[in-house]
């Protein structure tokens, strides 16, 4: 995304054409073409465009898992955020808790509707006729989302335990905060978990990749991949795919970029892209977050 910038210096002010454009997983620069002291008319304009794309492409960070278009698109959205909103929750629709509640609980097999979901949040009203699990559960997704957006401290067991509490906190769970004892399968998958004694020395060096892996890969990437290998590890008895999506949009939030909604209807898609990631592929992953973000913010920061 190029704009227009405006800079004064003594009694005159400039004009430039600005992109951001990202040079490495974390950082982000400025790339500037002096228009003068007045904004050219627009077949010039379109000259300087097409320069300052070329200048953009020289120098941008390419991706390990992303298409280059693909990757320059969802970096025209994080730089629209900070240019314009500053932070990524500034751009979030009122109905967003409503509507991530709803999804990520529905694809685990919560039966509440969307508009049920909305008055156990919005009107705290039990439905009549809806199960008291599925009540909590939503109610336990505000708590859980309230924890992650304000926590600013390293990733490590304490936090993806609490993640794991807040989310199954008076309910059916019988591990509430900490990994399992024992060996789980997953429905409808050819993916077996590693066995329970495992886990605690799987997920130390995940938090461990997790950090030199933020020294290579776009924060997407970063989010696909600590998504991916939690959901793979399994360590809890139930919540597994609701606190990764959870330590996704923390990721994401961290990096700037808004937080996304894998909706239900999206639901068999998104096991595939998993399925291709227990296989060693985490591209389609990426692909798919990717696409999910643009497809939520893009026309949303439009209006």
């Amino acid at each position: 995304m190029s704009f227009i910038e405006k800079q004064k210096h003594g009694k005159h002010t400039y004009f430039y054409l600005v992109k951001n454009v990202r040079v490495s997983p974390t950082k982000v620069r400025k790339l500037r073409l002096w228009l003068g002291r007045g904004t050219p008319k627009h077949d010039e304009l379109q000259k300087h465009f097409v320069e300052l794309e070329k200048r953009a492409i020289e120098q941008s960070y390419q991706g390990k898992w992303l298409p280059k278009g693909l990757l320059e698109k969802v970096d025209d959205l994080y730089a629209s955020i900070v240019v314009f909103h500053k932070t990524p929750t500034n751009i979030l629709p009122k109905d967003f808790l409503v509507r991530y509640t709803y999804n990520t609980n529905a694809i685990e097999g919560n039966r509440l509707t969307l508009r049920q979901t909305a008055l156990v949040l919005n009107d705290k009203i039990a439905p009549e006729g809806t199960r008291t699990n599925d009540v909590i559960e939503a109610l336990n997704s505000e708590d859980a989302w309230d924890f992650i957006k304000s926590y600013k401290n390293r990733l490590n067991k304490k936090y993806v335990c609490k993640i794991q509490y807040e989310l199954t906190k008076n309910t059916s769970c019988r591990i509430q905060g900490d990994y399992r004892e024992g060996e789980v399968a997953i429905g409808g998958s050819e993916h077996t978990p590693p066995k329970f004694t495992e886990v605690p020395r799987l997920l130390e060096q995940l938090f461990s990749q997790f950090y030199s892996e933020k020294k290579t890969l776009h924060p997407i990437e970063l989010a696909t991949f600590m998504h991916n290998r939690f959901v793979n590890i399994h360590p809890f008895t139930d919540g597994n795919g609701r606190t990764a999506r959870l330590l996704m949009n923390w990721i994401l939030i961290k990096s700037k970029f808004p937080p996304v909604i894998i909706e239900f209807s999206n639901k068999e898609q998104y096991y595939k892209s998993i399925e291709a990631a227990d296989k060693g592929d985490q591209k389609p992953f990426a692909i798919f977050l990717a696409e999910q973000l643009l497809s939520q913010y893009t026309l949303l920061l439009q209006k």
